[in-house]
């Protein structure tokens, strides 16, 4: 016979993860942005700031990430200057689960926020 045959290596997206521990939160990301087989860029950011106690790991359509991560950074902002309070990360939460809602599916982009 001819014995065992491992799995063949399965190629994938990209990996983003945190870990949560009792003084915050690591994100970590892979840098590799991929069109299908084709290797776009060896160095792409896929850690985003969003406020100064927010950071957000994203994944999927990249420009559908970019624009939704710098929209929700804006709109922190703006809620930060008119309360003149750090925005609180559920805040940001609810945020971004009420723009996504609004597209229906249609962005393709999925974020880990800490």
């Amino acid at each position: 016979g001819a014995g065992y045959k491992p799995p063949k290596m399965t190629k994938t997206g990209t990996t983003i993860c945190a870990v949560m521990f009792k003084d915050g939160v690591i994100l970590g990301a892979d840098t590799r942005s991929t069109g299908g087989d084709l290797v776009a860029d060896k160095n792409c950011e896929k850690l985003h700031y969003i406020a100064p106690n927010i950071y957000c790991a994203g994944a999927g359509t990249a420009a559908d990430c970019d624009k939704t991560t710098r929209n929700l950074s804006s709109q922190l902002e703006l809620h930060r200057l008119n309360t003149g309070r750090q925005v609180p990360v559920v805040a940001a939460n609810r945020i971004v689960k009420q723009q996504l809602f609004r597209y229906q599916g249609y962005l393709g982009t999925y974020l880990i926020m800490g």
